[in-house]
């Protein structure tokens, strides 16, 4: 799991160094080889139904393999169409431009627990706060 420490100090190093680096190959520098579920905003699919329509977030998973200016290579978890079988292997470019918004998958949950109603925000600020 990458911590804050591990953002803050590459970061840090970058400034340190007055390298520049993209936001894709900051992705790789501290995600590299780990998996991670990208939220690319748009949906993917709608469920329509009698009286309400349930959208489908577009968001893809998968290990960083690496990054080369404004592109992320990604080896990504798809359903294979002959097996319906879910497994790795489809292996994807993805713009920088394009993440709206990315995070690990670990035990800190995914990005739909996230995403919060702003009635939770003294709540949030309290459990930052240590109270």
């Amino acid at each position: 799991m990458a911590t804050e420490e591990q953002f803050i100090n590459a970061i840090r190093e970058l400034h340190d160094t007055n390298k520049v680096i993209t936001f894709a190959e900051l992705i790789a520098q501290v995600w590299g080889g780990k998996v991670v579920e990208v939220y690319i905003g748009d949906t993917y699919e709608d469920l329509k139904m009698e009286d309400s329509t349930q959208k489908s977030p577009a968001v893809v998973i998968g290990k960083v393999i690496t990054a080369y200016a404004e592109c992320l290579v990604m080896n990504c978890a798809y359903i294979d169409q002959q097996t319906k079988k879910l497994q790795f292997g489809n292996i994807i470019c993805l713009n920088e431009r394009g993440i709206r918004t990315i995070t690990e998958v670990d035990e800190s949950g995914i990005l739909r627990d996230t995403f919060l109603n702003t009635r939770d925000n003294r709540i949030i600020k309290g459990l930052l706060n240590g109270q």
